[in-house]
């Protein structure tokens, strides 16, 4: 798994919960990495999947966050599969 992939999985609250770790730290290291893109979903699928995981337990930029990286993501890989579209699709 490359490196940058391992530390979004560690950076992201899969093994342990973000704020409840980072506690002792400054309040601004939790709050970057409540807005990485790992950790968005996974308290998205939360929310879906657990039933005892309501609204109240879902941080508010959730939402807003997810939809922004979605536009990110597919913006930005249309753009790279569309300039590399020579190198590959007609070959």
């Amino acid at each position: 798994m490359p490196f940058v992939m391992r530390t979004w999985m560690y950076a992201s609250g899969v093994m342990f919960s973000i704020p409840a770790m980072l506690s002792d730290k400054p309040a601004w290291i939790a709050d970057v990495l409540m807005y990485n893109p790992a950790a968005v979903y996974m308290d998205l699928i939360r929310f879906s999947l657990i039933e005892g995981y309501g609204a109240e337990n879902l941080p508010s930029h959730v939402w807003m966050t997810a939809l922004g990286w979605a536009l990110a993501f597919g913006i930005g890989g249309f753009v790279y599969f569309w300039k590399a579209e020579e190198r590959y699709g007609r070959g």
